[in-house]
């Protein structure tokens, strides 16, 4: 999956249910179900063209609402955290992994 499937994909499970549902449905088909436009086109009945721009307005929403609250952005950092975290509780002395611990909370908590 490409980075920008993998971006809409993220933001539609954070943001999906804010776009009207029609526009749900197909950046869902298109990104989530590897849809073409043509098959989405052929599904619901309208134009490919029609497809394409519901599908780019949805985008556009969905960054517009990314670009104002975070949610995604926020819940990435708060993974590669945790990831890092588990990656230094293997590889670290008890003190380190409680003082690393520490920071990482601390940033967590400026992060909410």
């Amino acid at each position: 999956m490409s980075a920008k499937n993998m971006r809409y994909s993220l933001l539609l499970d954070f943001y999906g249910e804010l776009l009207p549902s029609a526009q749900r449905d197909m950046i869902d088909l298109y990104y989530n179900e590897d849809l073409s436009l043509s098959e989405i086109a052929e599904q619901v009945g309208i134009t490919r063209q029609g497809v394409r721009d519901s599908v780019r307005r949805a985008e556009d929403l969905l960054s517009d609402y990314e670009e104002k609250l975070g949610m995604a952005g926020r819940f990435a950092r708060l993974s590669e955290v945790e990831d890092l975290l588990h990656k230094i509780k293997d590889t670290s002395s008890e003190n380190e992994v409680k003082l690393l611990s520490e920071i990482a909370l601390s940033t967590i908590r400026t992060m909410q």
